[in-house]
């Protein structure tokens, strides 16, 4: 009779913690969405660094429009359809993680890897 007990707790407690989990994977969902893309953009740029040597905003803007991000365990998708929304934000933390240096050129801002 005890053993049965524990059993029907323990069914309890972790149906109980798979439940809590999900609930909190559904709240952080569009976080988690937002920093996959960020990483991914932050990806394509780097890539293309190793192509070109200098890139300017409109060069980086053509390249991260259209990029899509998804989780595996939704069907929510994210997608870069207006890339000036996520220009100033990427440079900004790109610049502070030291991946990238801007430089003026001919009066026009120029990045470059560092």
């Amino acid at each position: 009779m005890v053993s049965f007990i524990f059993k029907i707790i323990l069914v309890a407690i972790t149906f109980t913690f798979l439940l809590s989990w999900g609930y909190i994977k559904q709240q952080r969902k569009n976080e988690e969405l937002l920093n996959k893309l960020y990483k991914k953009i932050e990806n394509k740029i780097m890539s293309e660094f190793n192509k070109k040597e200098k890139l300017t905003i409109k060069d980086i803007e053509n390249l991260i429009k259209g990029t899509k991000a998804s989780l595996f365990w939704s069907k929510n998708k994210i997608t870069v359809t207006d890339p000036r929304l996520f220009i100033k934000n990427l440079i900004k933390d790109m610049l502070s993680k030291g991946l990238i240096i801007e430089i003026i050129d001919n009066n026009s801002r120029v990045y470059k890897v560092k």
